[in-house]
């Protein structure tokens, strides 16, 4: 036996054993924080667009930090810091020595090689300024400077709703919690209020608190929390063999006899079907209201949960359902025509731009455990009801002429009648 190539093969094998291990070890260590760790947005998601990734008017935390176009309001930050501590009648020493305390955890919450080029006091600082900046914002600053009014509000419109809601643009949540030890926000009264306004949910922010049990890793975290906070158990035996989806349009549901209507369920992805007697169905759906912020928002949760799915069927994927299930109901501008006249989509979109919208976050999103829930749904009662539907469908698209033959005959009937009688009378 050649000993001496067996110590080669041997040498050989122990540094890739070594690297295979420390990064598999590295990887699961860097997973076990999922949870609270701030994602970069997924890159199988990044093909619907920067205006969902990059923020317009401010940047929050290090990922933006330093991007030439976010440099004015860097200025606005110093002053929004000095603001909140002067209201909390803490020194800005004091406050920012806190932060330096928690700069630390903080950096962890972060990809590794974007917080290298930061030393701890320079991080500490990001964190502190811009963590004052978006509680200012959040607690309202009607009643203060008319500068920071015109600079935070009035000159930035809706963009700045948009930018504290992007995935790569959030502060970890203990670092707000920290801040807040000095002077209270109504972060949820927030949230609470500004997703009732613009995205058509029904709920109480007292509900919402008692539902806010667990660590929640950021901002746009909890917004998400507080839209799927109520939703439905979804049952996974649903799914025995293929998951894959047929092609559904709101058109055609209309011609099997699915009936689409506005869920009045206070959870707002949520979508169930329910059938009505033998010959109908009802499919239900939460209805959204689409403008610039909340089609930015519900990109973001998208992102949110594709980055921190752990499992299967309880995927997380409680948004990217919705999402993706108004998508495929959408095939035509009629469809978009048939989801407003149902009150499912309110929008200031035209028909086109809505389904333009939905047919570019399609073709990213992973579908989700929900959205083929209630594919298979629809494909049983499709199968169940074959030849009922083809009646149906005849009956549907023909029901007018169906309608204007009878009146004809009805009226042909009568004056055949009447010619007949007056025959008789002579």
């Amino acid at each position: 036996m050649d000993t001496s190539r067996e110590v080669i093969l041997v040498g050989e094998f122990l540094p890739i054993q070594e690297r295979v291990t420390n990064i598999s070890e590295r990887l699961e260590a860097d997973f076990s924080k999922i949870d609270t760790k701030i994602h970069r947005f997924p890159p199988g998601l990044q093909g619907i667009g920067d205006r969902y990734i990059v923020p317009s008017v401010v940047a929050l935390g290090p990922y933006h930090h330093g991007a030439p176009h976010l440099q004015k309001m860097e200025q606005v930050k110093h002053a929004a810091a000095r603001c909140s501590c002067e209201d909390s009648h803490h020194t800005i020493e004091e406050v920012y020595a806190k932060i330096l305390s928690e700069a630390k955890k903080a950096r962890g919450c972060y990809d590794e090689n974007e917080v290298a080029g930061f030393s701890e006091e320079d991080f500490a600082e990001i964190m502190f300024l811009d963590g004052c900046f978006l509680l200012e914002y959040i607690g309202g600053i009607n009643n203060k400077s008319p500068f920071l009014v015109n600079s935070m509000v009035l000159s930035t419109g809706p963009c700045m709703l948009r930018d504290i809601m992007l995935l790569e643009n959030q502060l970890p949540w203990h670092v707000l919690e920290a801040l807040m030890t000095f002077k209270h926000v109504g972060v949820s009264e927030f949230i609470v209020n500004v997703i009732q306004a613009d995205l058509d949910k029904k709920n109480h922010a007292g509900e919402f608190e008692k539902n806010v049990d667990h660590e929640v890793p950021h901002f746009l975290g909890l917004a998400r929390l507080y839209l799927t906070s109520n939703m439905r158990p979804v049952l996974s035996h649903h799914l025995d063999g293929d998951r894959t989806t047929r092609p559904l349009s709101a058109v055609r549901l209309a011609e099997m006899g699915v009936k689409l209507k506005s869920s009045k369920v206070a959870c707002f992805a949520d979508m169930s079907i329910s059938k009505k007697g033998w010959f109908f169905a009802e499919l239900s759906v939460s209805p959204v209201f689409l403008n610039d912020s909340t089609t930015c928002w519900l990109v973001n949760m998208a992102a949110f949960e594709t980055s921190t799915s752990k499992g299967y069927p309880s995927d997380g994927f409680h948004i990217s359902s919705y999402l993706s299930l108004l998508a495929m109901l959408m095939d035509k501008e009629e469809d978009v025509h048939e989801l407003r006249a149902q009150h499912i989509v309110h929008s200031f979109f035209s028909n086109q731009e809505t389904l333009d919208f939905f047919k570019a976050i399609a073709r990213n999103l992973r579908l989700g455990h929900r959205c083929f829930v209630i594919s298979k749904e629809i494909e049983d009662y499709e199968q169940e009801r074959r030849r009922w539907i083809i009646i149906h469908k005849f009956l549907y698209h023909h029901w007018r002429k169906i309608v204007t033959l009878i009146s004809i005959t009805s009226v042909l009937v009568g004056i055949f009648k009447t010619l007949i009688s007056l025959d008789k009378s002579h």
